[in-house]
């Protein structure tokens, strides 16, 4: 009796062990399914940021070459070998963030319609009425540029364009970031040296230039602002402003053409974050001083050292958070106020701080107590992305210290910072399962940075 009482109780239990590895198997397929779609996803927008990286960058490049060869005097602008001739290459490499670009330039004369005579020969015996300049910007890696390289045009006109008789001509043309014209750009003129004095607002055509001639001639004189609704602005300055301007004061001599380029485009917002180190988990620090400077200068001071377009000093609010608002596209770096008594430990995104027209950028700092010598090692990849869980030793004599690069979620994401060091050189290896083993000498004196690129296996 109690055996077949028995045998009815073990037919269910089998019947739900059954059932319960039917289960197990059908969650590990689904997981196995979702793993994969999140892997190829994570692949994907590797690549993609990769790519992005490598556009904005040569993007950049383009950027300051056609700005150099606008400010050339316009008998100079040429290639070697090239008709017009002149002493800028027509190719050469640029290594930037590890990753090479190859600069191409191309310059041709153009015969404009305007004067209705174009290309017919010998009525219009002159058919170099300007230069066009291409800038082609191409790129090697894993994520090359492959057939779709960056690509700026921009004319530059000679002197001796038609002149009101009794003054000179101003011509002023306004690019955006992509070397685009920007119609309809305020243009602020202000003559305050001879009679009669200026004060006039005008807008660029369709084409972002504006003419203005029979203007009185003067030398260093014409003060040039230019500005758009929800853009960045950009003008001239005086020496007594900035002892050696990029951009200085307009001359205008009588007859002839002076001719001038600016740049601008949609400002961008920065949200910033400071917090405490790794040791104290991130959390947040307020009322924090610093120093917020970008790349773009606007000339040298008198030691000859650079005067910066966006240099200032901050504070974050009492949460450790403060937004920025209509920043000009640029790259900035972040540095604590020296009486603040902090070292920075990490960043994310590594500095320096990329900010393109029309961005959003969030910015986290994390912060340690200052150190006579210190040293915050960035682990990249060859197209300048962060790496993870990174080891890292840094070694000298008795001394060793070892640590891992942080995460993604981290301000510090793939950096490293050792603090309480001696001015020396130390050893440093690094190892990821991914990449192949890093091992060389790093100086150390004040605080001292240094990025690390790895090769993948």
């Amino acid at each position: 009796m109690m055996l077949y009482l028995f045998k009815d109780y073990l037919l269910p239990m089998k019947k739900l062990s059954g059932q319960s590895l039917i289960g197990i198997l059908v969650a590990l397929a689904i997981f196995s399914i979702l793993a994969q779609a999140v892997l190829t996803i994570a692949a994907t927008s590797y690549r993609f940021v990769s790519y992005n990286r490598a556009r904005i960058t040569a993007r950049h490049l383009a950027q300051e070459k056609i700005e150099f060869i606008r400010n050339l005097p316009y008998d100079n602008i040429g290639t070697v070998g090239g008709a017009p001739n002149g002493t800028l290459p027509q190719s050469e490499d640029v290594l930037r963030n590890g990753l090479k670009f190859t600069v191409s330039l191309s310059i041709v004369y153009v015969d404009d319609p305007f004067d209705g005579i174009q290309g017919s020969v010998p009525a219009d015996t002159l058919e170099t009425d300007y230069k066009r300049i291409r800038v082609s910007i191409s790129w090697e890696g894993l994520e090359s540029s492959n057939e779709n390289p960056i690509v700026l045009l921009t004319d530059v006109s000679p002197k001796g364009i038609e002149t009101t008789e009794g003054g000179g001509t101003l011509s002023i043309i306004v690019f955006d970031a992509n070397g685009n014209p920007v119609p309809g750009a305020s243009l602020h003129i202000v003559q305050n040296t001879v009679v009669p004095n200026i004060d006039v607002t005008f807008q660029t055509a369709i084409n972002g230039r504006f003419i203005y001639t029979g203007v009185p001639a003067c030398v260093s004189c014409y003060q040039i602002t230019v500005s758009k609704s929800g853009q960045s602005t950009e003008r001239t300055y005086s020496t007594t402003e900035v002892a050696n301007p990029t951009k200085p004061h307009q001359t205008i001599i009588q007859g002839q053409l002076t001719e001038i380029s600016f740049l601008i485009d949609h400002t961008s917002t920065i949200d910033l974050r400071t917090t405490n180190g790794r040791d104290d988990g991130f959390s947040n620090l307020g009322n924090l001083s610093f120093r917020l400077r970008g790349e773009k200068t606007i000339g040298t001071d008198s030691s000859a050292q650079p005067v910066y377009k966006y240099d200032e000093i901050l504070t974050t609010e009492s949460n450790g958070f403060l937004t920025l608002n209509d920043v000009e596209w640029d790259s900035y770096y972040f540095t604590p106020n020296p009486s603040s008594s902090y070292d920075v430990s990490g960043t994310q995104p590594i500095q320096p701080v990329v900010v393109q027209p029309e961005d959003s950028v969030a910015f986290a700092i994390s912060l340690v107590s200052k150190s006579t010598n210190s040293l915050l090692l960035s682990f990249v990849d060859q197209q300048d992305n962060p790496i993870a869980t990174v080891s890292a030793t840094l070694s000298k004599g008795a001394y060793s210290s070892s640590n891992t690069s942080g995460v993604i979620t981290d301000p510090d994401y793939g950096q490293i910072f050792f603090e309480g060091l001696d001015a020396d050189l130390y050893s440093l290896t690094a190892t990821h399962s991914a990449y192949l083993d890093f091992s060389g000498s790093v100086p150390v004196i004040g605080e001292d940075t240094e990025k690390v690129i790895l090769t993948p296996k």
